[in-house]
């Protein structure tokens, strides 16, 4: 049978991803933020990481590795990264063979919505960060699948794509007839394959009926994406201007009231 599309195109640029090469966006108006975006989303990781080093994680979606090598990094040694993409698991292994520092990393290609390679209640903490969620187009099947591989007692955390924020990007672009199919449907197309972007209220109802107990919603970012690139980056080359930003952002990234409209959409649940 043939690749799914989304397959074929992380296979076609996997070598490039870290560095930042990735398939052409179809539109030029999105601002992401992705230095305070990726600063949010390991503020988080950390925040709800358990101490004991011997955990098993999960990084489903978990691409080349970046960042199950910050959790090696701080001590984490036994991770598994799933992903359908065999070519971004291929550059992930590259990824961990360069890294001076020992681990017991595996890679498994997978189906976040079917993870059948995947025994239940086997880790202790699981996460998907940016976009695996929303990609498979299947968000309540993935999360329940989230939910079934994690012991109990166990933190989920997932950040996909929020719904409103593209409505001015889209708009800016002269998407029209695309914001109101988005709107209707959830589906946008960014690059050359569909996303499902989710609502914070969305995704809390697929977590609670996974089996999961919501226990914080977060925006990375709810303010920094919304500035002009060019002006962001004069900003941030100043290191302590970049941590006031930073810590604006903090203070308001889980006020539900701007959660809808941030650059990424992160929640943290609890199996029970």
């Amino acid at each position: 049978m043939p690749k799914p599309k989304v397959e074929e195109i992380f296979d076609k640029y996997a070598k490039g991803y870290s560095s930042g090469r990735f398939a052409p966006s179809r539109f030029d108006t999105a601002r992401v933020a992705f230095s305070f975006a990726d600063a949010i989303t390991w503020h988080f990781i950390t925040k709800y990481l358990p101490k004991r080093a011997s955990i098993r994680i999960l990084d489903a979606g978990g691409g080349d590795g970046f960042w199950a090598q910050k959790l090696v990094e701080l001590g984490y040694k036994t991770i598994v990264i799933s992903d359908l993409s065999q070519g971004m698991l291929d550059e992930a292994e590259k990824r961990f063979q360069k890294l001076g520092v020992a681990h017991n990393v595996g890679f498994i290609k997978s189906d976040i919505a079917d993870m059948k390679e995947l025994d239940s209640d086997s880790f202790d903490f699981v996460f998907s960060q940016y976009d695996a969620v929303s990609l498979c187009l299947k968000p309540a099947k993935a999360m329940k699948e989230l939910a079934r591989v994690a012991k109990p007692g166990t933190y989920v955390i997932v950040s996909l794509d929020t719904k409103f924020r593209r409505v001015s990007e889209m708009v800016e672009a002269g998407l029209i007839d695309e914001v109101e199919e988005l709107l209707k449907t959830n589906i946008s197309y960014d690059y050359e394959f569909p996303s499902y972007n989710l609502t914070w209220e969305e995704l809390a109802e697929y977590y609670e009926k996974a089996g999961l107990t919501v226990i914080e919603v977060v925006g990375a970012p709810v303010f920094m994406h919304q500035v002009k690139e060019s002006i962001l980056a004069k900003l941030e080359a100043n290191p302590q201007i970049r941590e006031r930003l930073l810590k604006i952002e903090l203070d308001h990234c889980t006020n539900t009231s701007l959660v809808n409209f941030a650059g990424h959409l992160q929640m943290i649940g609890r199996k029970e």
